[in-house]
């Protein structure tokens, strides 16, 4: 054999085993097979339903969800974020998260993910925590960068930039950001930590250890008043003649860290957290030497800031409520207007003498 002939032979052979390969990841890519595994792994256990199900009903439901299952349609499976691909990160276009192509078992994720159960994942994707480049779909350039664990996520927090860079994706990627007035709760970014779970309140006692002696006029003063709002609360009597919808409403803004879905918080009164935020991460910073660090974070929603956390409490229909009970029911009006607003509650006549204003009426 001559030498050309050996090289056209190789070079053959080489064009023939790239062709093959190029075929194969074309028509048979490697996501398709994780698809093929979870399909015929529900079709096995929805196959076993089936056969212990007693009503012709369920059988009947069951029998079509199998057939769809023994014939399932294979595809690219993406989340469409809000936002672009920048030029100066060496990427372009629509930005997007196809992870759920591979991570297609949703119950799998869900166990995976247990603290991080209200994260809306339709809407933030994957990639903005677990980073890697979402758009691709072959394993190694998906994964490049990525963070697998939270342990691994927590390591990121160098300095407070990483945590504001975080929620500024978030702010990005959230489509009603631009209305305050239609915020999700996801809106409110100060509540979430690097990983996407909730952030852990610490307590204001944790606060106290240091803040005592460092701040000290700031902190007598909110203990002396704001600390014991509930307090108040406890002994008004719309309060206790409320139902518990009416309690809810006073538990979410005389309560530090409240949550709507279980009725828990975690203190009474409005704390240091309750303007601060919960203390996870900026306590984390001030426990290994980075107190200036923790400092930038606890005082984001302070001074105006656009994670302003102020204005959900501080509205002015908030006691509308209020007004309405004493307004039904008669009684003193000291109730409405609690003892530190004195100064605004009393109005000087001609001759000097204050007089107790009458309840506003609803319009």
């Amino acid at each position: 054999m001559s030498v050309q002939r050996l090289i056209f032979f190789v070079l053959s052979a080489l064009f023939f085993i790239a062709t093959s390969i190029w075929l194969k990841d074309e028509f048979c890519p490697k996501w398709m097979e994780y698809q093929k595994k979870y399909f015929e792994k529900q079709a096995v256990k929805v196959e076993k339903e089936f056969v212990a199900a007693t009503s012709a009903k369920d059988k009947e439901l069951l029998a079509k969800r199998l057939a769809s299952l023994k014939r399932p349609v294979y595809e690219i499976k993406q989340i469409l974020l809000k936002g672009d691909y920048s030029w100066a990160k060496r990427q372009n276009g629509d930005k997007v998260d196809r992870c759920m192509t591979c991570h297609i078992d949703e119950e799998k994720l869900k166990v995976a993910h247990p603290s991080a159960k209200d994260f809306p994942f339709d809407i933030y994707g994957c990639t903005v925590c677990h980073g890697g480049i979402g758009r691709a779909l072959s394993e190694e350039m998906a994964h490049e960068g990525m963070y697998y664990h939270k342990r691994q996520m927590q390591l990121r927090l160098a300095n407070a930039e990483t945590m504001f860079e975080f929620w500024g994706e978030l702010a990005v990627l959230t489509p009603e950001e631009s209305d305050p007035n239609l915020r999700i709760e996801m809106g409110d970014f100060k509540k979430y930590s690097i990983t996407g779970d909730k952030a852990i309140y610490v307590g204001s006692q944790k606060c106290m250890k240091c803040h005592t002696g460092l701040t000290s006029p700031h902190v007598e003063r909110w203990q002396r008043i704001k600390f014991k709002t509930f307090e108040r609360v406890k002994e008004a009597p719309d309060y206790i003649a409320g139902n518990e919808a009416y309690r809810k409403k006073c538990l979410e803004c005389h309560t530090t860290g409240y949550d709507k879905t279980t009725g828990r918080y975690s203190e009474e009164g409005v704390t240091c957290e309750a303007c601060h935020g919960p203390g996870e991460v900026f306590s984390y910073f001030m426990e290994i030497g980075k107190a200036p660090e923790g400092q930038k974070i606890a005082k984001v929603g302070t001074f105006g800031t656009p994670y302003n956390v102020c204005g959900p409490c501080h509205h002015t229909r908030n006691h509308e409520m209020r007004l309405k009970f004493f307004q039904e029911r008669g009684g003193s009006d000291e109730w409405f207007f609690p003892q530190h607003t004195t100064p605004y509650k009393t109005s000087s006549s001609e001759k000097g003498e204050n007089k107790v204003k009458s309840l506003p009426q609803i319009q």
